[in-house]
């Protein structure tokens, strides 16, 4: 909305006389606080009260900045903002969610004023401080830590005048601002009156949201939930209260600081201060009564209160062992995380030491390695050893999805946003992983398209749906794993540098199954796992079995190596596996090669290992156009370091048809890549 020039003079002069002349800005309880307000944004900030342009916004970078600070927070604000937003969104208002400085950090809107309230400055990233804008509800209630509405003409720049804002602070459990809740309109009646519900509804879901957070900073710790009704003490809680192991108190949400701890003329410690009973009291009568209210007397004043008592959080008392220490691996090995992997190899297990020291920094992970040795297993297994493993593992295979469907799968839609959308529209992927981490295999398959999308979400924070006109703010924690080169495809213009630089962050390679020290390990643990699976208990190897296995080349790596192993498992009617159970094909060729030498005697290889035919004087002679066609696929593969989908694409093969030819024309891969 355009403000014109009399309206501003109006605005301006009537700021003059309330600062200077002393003039009384409006007759309600909130009018003194406004006009010190008021005399702050002139005199000490020097804000100009005619300026019309919109707020300023901050960069991506820094909104991502201010969004990583409060992390824990937004994930346990999130819920009450959608409620607030929700009961609000038919008289349309928006609701946003500010930092301690006044940058918005989270916001809705609703769809029909989306593009009106984005272009009067409410969007993320917008400072709304009282340095920026002068008096407003967000910046105001921030100086002086009380919730406000500031209504139409009390805002102190003109470009304000004609909103509505319901402000309240939100603190933590150390007195300290955290956040400000905010709902406000563009348009609404001019008496203040009209906006009293909406301001009181902000101050309650803003202290929700503040006790909430409470309660999940004091989770280490017995936590009292007290009130005066028993009934309804699952459902309201008006104070909380942490205490130690011997009943000291080490915090509580801000009622509870300030009604009970904050007592006059007394110093208020452990719970026996505070209650007629001692902390071991009051553990007893939880024990007794599990899950129902415990009557209390408060010392000083007789009153009779009702508690819950909760216990800490287990989880977090074991967990230490996983942060104990960098460098030991078992600490998280044996809760979760890479337990199940064998990490006899020294590669592997340097990957692991690795792993776990990134796990819980911001920084994207990518790896590298041929099919089949386990990048998505790694991958769950950095997800499973952060602080993350309690939020969502999403995996997207780009190379498994028609490119047609990669966008909606990847960024999800709107419902109509196209023929054969779902009525109700689909979430996707990214906005599943949400707060925690997104792997995305074969990521040298994405489309450029999508990769200029994807590199817009991290780079934003937030990912717009197909058909949607509001974009939905995401927390991601990216891990990336493909067998192409990429630095290769960035040469040939078929992947973004930019989003290689972004995604290349910690690399990790995994090894061949064939090269692997600990190759004897994953054999046994995967027979294990299969036995264990098919219920076939005392099944077991025979002795030159587990020799061929070891010997084997596993181009397919453990992936292989686990179907071949199933296939036998199945098939064997005794309590011994031999060769004959597995694959009729596996054991034939080139792979099956002498003793197995350790790997410091193994000798660098003159030139690449041959291609050659399965020898089976079975298989039909090759006509002259196949051979040809098989030279042509051999060159292609050579050229392109046997690296599939790019020789597929070169002759103008789909994967799976390739994979086909691959098959009928019986070319077999190196051990090692052509190069």
């Amino acid at each position: 909305m355009i403000r014109g020039q009399g309206e501003i003079a109006r605005h301006v002069e009537r700021v003059v006389e309330v600062v200077e002349r002393g003039v009384v800005l409006s007759r309600h309880p909130a009018q003194d606080r406004l006009a010190r307000s008021w005399q702050r944004s002139l005199s000490k900030y020097q804000v100009d009260p005619g300026l019309a342009s919109t707020p300023q916004v901050v960069t991506a970078q820094e909104l991502r900045e201010h969004r990583d600070k409060l992390d824990a927070f937004m994930r346990i604000a999130r819920e009450g903002l959608d409620r607030l937003h929700e009961q609000l969104r038919p008289s349309s208002y928006c609701v946003l969610m500010t930092d301690a400085t006044g940058v918005t950090v989270d916001f809705r809107t609703v769809p029909e004023q989306d593009k009106e309230f984005r272009a009067q400055g409410f969007r993320n990233g917008t400072r709304w401080s009282e340095m920026d804008e002068g008096t407003c509800g967000v910046g105001t209630s921030l100086v002086d830590g009380q919730p406000i509405l500031v209504h139409r003409g009390e805002h102190f720049r003109s470009h304000n005048i004609g909103f509505t804002c319901s402000s309240a602070p939100i603190f933590g459990i150390d007195d300290r601002p955290l956040a400000v809740l905010d709902a406000s309109a563009l348009y609404s009646p001019e008496h203040r009156e009209s906006q009293m519900l909406v301001f009181q509804m902000v101050i309650e879901k803003a202290r929700l949201i503040e006790d909430a957070f409470a309660f999940y900073s004091l989770r280490d710790h017995w936590i009292l939930q007290l009130g005066r009704t028993p009934e309804l003490m699952n459902v309201h809680t008006d104070y909380l209260l942490a205490f130690d192991d011997v009943g000291m108190f080490v915090g509580g949400n801000r009622r509870a600081r300030q009604e009970l701890l904050a007592r006059p003329g007394r110093h208020i410690q452990s719970v026996s201060d505070l209650f007629e009973c001692s902390a071991a009291d009051l553990l007893a009568a939880a024990h007794a009564r599990p899950g129902q209210a415990i009557p209390l007397r408060v010392t000083d004043s007789g009153e009779r209160i009702f508690g819950l008592l909760r216990a800490p959080d287990v989880r977090r008392h074991s967990a230490p062992a996983l942060a104990r220490d960098d460098n030991d691996l078992n600490g998280c090995s044996e809760a979760r995380g890479f337990g199940h992997l064998a990490t006899g190899d020294s590669r592997v297990r340097t990957n692991v030491q690795r792993a776990l020291k990134v796990a819980n920094r911001d920084i994207p992970v990518m790896l590298l390695g041929e099919t089949g040795t386990g990048k998505e297993a790694f991958a769950k297994a950095v997800h499973d050893c952060s602080s993350r493993h309690k939020q969502p593992f999403v995996a997207l295979n780009c190379a498994a999805i028609p490119e047609s469907l990669i966008e909606s799968e990847l960024f999800g839609y709107r419902d109509g946003a196209f023929t054969g959308a779902r009525a109700k529209g689909a979430r996707g992927k990214i906005v599943q992983s949400d707060q925690g981490t997104l792997f995305l295999d074969e990521i040298g398959d994405m489309p450029l398209v999508l990769q200029s999308r994807l590199l817009r979400v991290l780079a934003e924070g937030e990912v717009q749906p197909l058909g949607a006109e509001q974009p939905i703010p995401v927390k991601l924690h990216i891990i990336c794993a493909t067998h192409q080169n990429l630095p290769t495809l960035v040469e040939e213009g078929r992947f973004r540098e930019d989003l290689y630089y972004r995604l290349n962050g910690a690399v990790f390679i995994l090894p061949p199954l064939r090269e692997r020290e600990d190759i004897g390990e994953v054999i046994d643990r995967v027979l294990a796992e299969e036995i264990h699976a098919m219920g076939r208990e005392g099944l077991r190897l025979a002795p030159e079995t587990r020799e061929a296995l070891m010997r084997h080349g596993w181009p397919g790596n453990i992936r292989q190596l686990r179907h071949a192993m199933r296939y036998a498992c199945a098939i064997c009617d005794s309590n011994l596996l031999h060769t004959a159970h597995f694959p009729p094909d596996l054991f034939f060729g080139p792979r099956l090669a002498g003793p197995r030498p350790l790997r410091e005697d193994i000798p660098a290889p003159a030139s690449p290992p041959p291609v050659a035919l399965l020898p089976d004087s079975n298989l039909p002679p090759l006509k002259e156009k196949d051979l040809r066609l098989r030279e042509r696929m051999l060159e292609t593969l050579r050229r392109n370091q046997w690296q599939v989908t790019v020789s597929a694409q070169e002759l103008g093969m789909s994967r799976a048809t390739f994979y086909r030819k691959l098959s009928r024309l019986n070319i077999v891969p190196p051990n090692r890549r052509d190069f």
